[in-house]
Parts: structure tokens; C-alpha cells; sequence
């Protein structure tokens, strides 16, 4: 049952993406509410999003920066997510700057 769950929770993501894409257009920033949204439902269930994060965490500093930003925030609110984004983090790790 979780199977079917964690595939339809990734079906489900993967069109919110792609109706925030085409809500971007709208005067009201809704899309990226629904981007983000799904994408942190993504990250929950989906191995594979996972290991791209942490990928583009290692390649890219400014973005493993940023993401570290929405950890702290995340922290006490969003225990779960916080969890899974946590876990992307690259072993070469550095915040300074």
C-alpha cells in the first residue's frame, strides 16, 4: 500500500509542477506556492529527487547555500521535510560565505 501511495504522491507532484509552470503567467504569484508545494511533497517520497538534490547541492554552492537557508526555516515547523532535505546535504558541506 505504501507503494501505491508514494506513486501516486510522485504522479500528483509531477502535474502541480507542471500547473505552476503554466500559473507563473498569472498576475498572482500562486505558482510558486503550487512549485514549491510540490516539490517538497517530490522530495518526501522519491528517492531519485532526493539524490538529484544532493547532486546539484554538491555542484552548485550558492544553491546548497540557499537550501540551507529553507533547512533552518524548516526546522521546527516542518519536521519531516526538514528531514528529507537534511539528508541531501553534500559531504563536502560548507556555509561559509
Amino acid at each position: 500500500m505504501k507503494i501505491v501511495r508514494d506513486w501516486l504522491v510522485t504522479l500528483i507532484s509531477i502535474v502541480g509542477l507542471m500547473l505552476g509552470v503554466v500559473l507563473l503567467m498569472s498576475p498572482i504569484p500562486v505558482g510558486l506556492v503550487v512549485i514549491t508545494a510540490s516539490l517538497a511533497a517530490l522530495l518526501c517520497v522519491n528517492a531519485r529527487s532526493r539524490h538529484l538534490l544532493k547532486a546539484t547541492r554538491s555542484r552548485w554552492h550558492k544553491i546548497n547555500r540557499t537550501v540551507h537557508r529553507v533547512e533552518k526555516l524548516l526546522e521546527r515547523r516542518f519536521r519531516k521535510l526538514w528531514t528529507v532535505i537534511s539528508s541531501t546535504r553534500p559531504h563536502n558541506d560548507d556555509h561559509s560565505g
